[in-house]
């Protein structure tokens, strides 16, 4: 994987020293009386034959040959024969004869590049540096040298036609339904795949959950929200055969299913709204991109322009602000402001974007390649330099894409020239009445005034007594008036956090030898990756435009094709996750050899094939999921089951879960009734504790302030700082940002229990809890059944009533608190129970 330039310096001096020298480019190296037989040669001159044996030979072998000989050729180079030298290695010759200038040897020997020096120990004495470059521009005759020298070179990895047919490289081709013989349990295909594996298996499915646990477990799936007492039993008691249906239609029609599913989106594409490193600054407007995200899930916008719109949506030929908005995407990563390599710092930034779009649209760790050839999956070194060269010509750093009409254009300047206007009748009249200070002044008090901090002195100290009382007051007031103009800031034009060019002239994209930015290879074309193509697969012609090249809009496509066989496959297993837990291939954004092969490929590739026939709809993919029995299934144990599939790789049950951070946050808010449902516009900034504000570099400035209407706002607006998150969101497994986060780890820790036991935000929302439960309800018994049906749904048992009425009365009798404060402590508890925070 990547290492960053600050820390592979060190292996690359001693790879590229050994290797005595990288080429920027092939040369006609070989000159034409190189190629002659030995008896067309003729002998050289003594004198050369002297210089070089007595001058260049020792250097070389006792320099160079350790490393680079017949035996042992670092970096594919030998230097034990004239031809050798010429023929070079992995990028090369080593030196041009007769150009001195232009051989990487000699530059090597000069110690000119940092990142290029030999040896690698210790600079040659200047007159052994002398005596080499002499000998270069000689042409670098080497006496009875003559054979030709055929250097085993590590070339990139070649691609076979098994790896193409690798079932995640292999065309998409829709399968056909298995048949089954428990057909009364298939509701639609899903469930015929699903069957056969337990039926090959002899494992029966769970049968299917109950009501309550059911509408619960699809308001979580689909909102991120708990139902609401109401809501379930409007389920439970609805025994029309239309019932799970119209729940499913109403759920997804909701503005809460784009931010559930939104989030899900946000993860991959490592959506952050601050730079990272060290001073971690902000990424002005990226929440319109996280808008953007949550308005295209909730209109079903198809995924296929889903991805058109992310990766070039300012070459679109019907771009708009939506699209600019969309390409937000990259620049969600992090961002070195002040690098201390900057091309370096830009390959990073690059790698980044090759890296995550790779891995988000095709779930290929192209990233993987930036060095080498992949160690695992047939991807090639000049692959990742090739899907790079489609975004080189990208503008590195935050760059703000305007987006303001023409009527905002002009508003906008007229207010310029009113707040101009403003500033220029001020300083005039406040002029008038310095002039009359000033010409009270003496001769030698107006040559001192030449320095304007003594003749602002003078005026100040003088004005009282120039001016007339009703002047003095007026030059105080418009002094007054100016400085707050001055200090107003006027509102700018709106902008966007998007893709912006250099030009439609691209810069030309070699292969980088380790990754290395100063050290080019070979050169390279845009192109899709090799094991995805064909030999009669052609990279079509980019339409330039005037301020972009094109490139992108033509990878997009090829990504968003139905033909290419990855995209389809990748969120259709997406879907799959995050429906059931896990997806079908587990490593979601890994399809390769490394990753996990699927448990279900024909369902997968049915799944996928569906996706591209009902138009990349999503909405139309989760109902076909949800009504499913696969779905419906319940999460109890089976004895049989367990033991044979311990794990559920056959989706015998459904799996229970955790509600992941974002839903614990929400839900609480949720059952205190504070939730604020507001959509949309810039993130929110919860109170956060003293110990986690204490972390930053400077906590008074490290925060914003919301109001608490705005701070009871859905967790998917929490400003996202990478370098300080809300501890309740951090316990409960928020992503890293860092990178793309295709699943999120459950982790089990007492910091999560500690966390809602003892922290600001439990506590003041346990106190809530106990307000909504004094006004809804009369009784302690009353509260206590509210309570649970808030948090899990249930009606109580009369016995677990009882219990905990018992419980709140021990907390005042023998704990010594109030009514209020015991209630409240019983709330807390409430909030801290297995069957609030997990669902089935």
């Amino acid at each position: 994987m990547i290492t960053p330039a600050t820390a592979i310096r060190p292996l690359l001096r001693s790879l590229v020293l050994l290797a005595c020298g990288l080429a920027a480019a092939m040369t006609a190296s070989v000159r034409s009386e190189d190629k002659k037989d030995k008896k067309d040669e003729k002998p050289l001159p003594p004198a050369v034959v002297e210089f070089f044996e007595t001058k260049v030979r020792p250097v070389l072998a006792e320099q160079c040959l350790r490393c680079h000989d017949e035996k042992k050729h670092k970096g594919n180079l030998r230097l034990d024969s004239r031809a050798a030298i010429l023929a070079g290695g992995d990028q090369g010759p080593a030196l041009v004869p007769g150009e001195p200038e232009k051989s990487l040897l000699v530059k090597a020997i000069h110690y000119a590049n940092a990142e290029l020096r030999m040896p690698p120990n210790k600079k040659l004495p200047p007159e052994h540096i002398k005596n080499l470059e002499q000998w270069v521009k000689m042409g670098a005759p080497w006496p009875g040298d003559s054979k030709e020298v055929t250097v085993a070179r590590k070339g990139d990895k070649e691609i076979t036609t098994s790896d193409r047919g690798y079932w995640a490289y292999r065309p998409l081709k829709r399968p056909a339904v298995p048949e089954v013989t428990d057909k009364k349990w298939v509701a639609n295909p899903i469930d015929a795949f699903i069957r056969a594996k337990l039926q090959a298996a002899n494992l029966e499915p769970n049968g299917p959950a109950g009501r309550r646990e059911l509408v619960r477990r699809v308001y979580y799936d689909v909102l991120g929200l708990p139902p609401t007492p109401a809501e379930v039993d409007a389920f439970v008691n609805d025994s029309s055969p239309q019932a799970w249906e119209n729940l499913v239609d109403r759920l997804l029609a909701s503005p809460q299913y784009g931010e559930k599913w939104g989030r899900h989106w946000l993860d991959l594409v490592r959506f952050a709204e601050t730079n990272g490193y060290e001073r971690d600054g902000p990424k002005e407007n990226v929440w319109r991109y996280r808008d953007y995200v949550i308005q295209a899930f909730n209109k079903d916008k198809p995924f296929d322009r889903f991805i058109l719109e992310q990766l070039a949506g300012d070459e679109l030929p019907d771009a708009d602000v939506e699209t600019l908005t969309a390409t937000g995407f990259y620049r969600l990563g992090l961002w070195d402001d002040e690098p201390v390599d900057r091309v370096q710092a830009y390959y990073d930034g690059l790698d980044d974007v090759v890296s995550t779009t790779s891995q988000v649209f095709l779930g290929l760790t192209m990233g993987c390649a930036r060095c080498h050839a992949h160690k695992i999956d047939p991807v090639q070194n000049a692959d990742y330099y090739r899907l790079l060269a489609f975004f080189h010509n990208l503008k590195h750093g935050n760059t703000q894409v305007p987006i303001a009409s023409e009527a905002e254009r002009k508003a906008h300047q007229q207010r310029l020239d009113q707040h101009k206007g403003e500033l220029d009748r001020l300083e005039k009249a406040i002029a008038v009445h310095e002039q009359k200070i000033y010409d009270s002044l003496s001769n030698p008090e107006k040559d001192d005034s030449k320095d304007r901090r003594t003749r602002d002195r003078l005026i100040a100290e003088r004005s009282r007594k120039v001016l007339a009382p009703d002047e003095f007051k007026d030059y105080q007031a418009k002094k007054t008036e100016l400085d707050t103009l001055k200090k107003t800031k006027l509102p700018g034009l709106p902008s966007v956090l998007g893709a912006e060019e250099n030009g439609k002239q691209v810069p030309e994209t070699f292969v980088l030898v380790r990754g290395n930015a100063h050290v080019k290879g070979t050169q390279v074309e845009p192109g899709f990756p090799t094991v995805l193509t064909s030999a009669e697969t052609k990279v079509p012609a980019f339409a330039a435009m005037p301020s972009t090249s094109g490139r992108r809009l033509v990878l997009a496509k090829w990504i968003a094709s139905g033909d290419n066989p990855l995209t389809a496959r990748v969120i259709a297993n997406r879907l799959w996750q995050h429906h059931f837990g896990r997806g079908i291939v587990e490593s979601a954004n890994d399809f390769g050899k490394a990753g996990t092969p699927p448990t279900h490929p024909e369902l997968l590739d049915w799944l996928a094939s569906e996706t591209v026939a009902q138009g990349w709809r999503l909405k139309t993919m989760h109902k076909l999921i949800l009504m499913s029995n696969t779905y419906r299934m319940s999460s109890t144990g089976n004895p049989k089951a367990l033991a044979k599939d311990p794990t559920n790789r056959l989706f015998w049950r459904f799996d229970m879960r955790r509600l992941t951070a974002e839903e614990v946050r929400d839900s609480i808010l949720a059952v205190t009734g504070t939730l604020n449902l507001k959509m949309h516009g810039p993130s929110i900034y919860p109170v956060l504790p003293r110990e986690a504000l204490a972390t930053a570099s400077n906590p008074a400035a490290a925060w914003g302030k919301s109001s608490l209407e705005e701070a009871a706002r859905r967790s998917v607006y929490v400003y996202v700082k990478r370098s300080l998150r809300p501890p309740i969101l951090m316990n409960f497994d928020a992503p890293d940002t860092d990178s793309s986060a295709a699943v999120r780890f459950t982790t089990t820790v007492p910091t999560q229990a500690l966390g809602l036991l003892n922290s600001q935000f439990a506590g003041e929302q346990a106190a809530l809890l106990a307000k909504r439960l004094d006004k809804e309800a009369k009784s302690t018994a009353d509260k206590v059944t509210l309570a649970i049906r808030l948090t899990t749904g249930r009606l109580p048992a009369t016995q677990e009533v009882i219990e905990d009425v018992k419980l709140i009365e021990s907390l005042q009798k023998e704990e010594g608190l109030s009514a209020q404060r015991a209630l409240e402590d019983y709330c807390l508890m409430i909030l801290n129970t297995n069957e609030f925070i997990y669902l089935d």
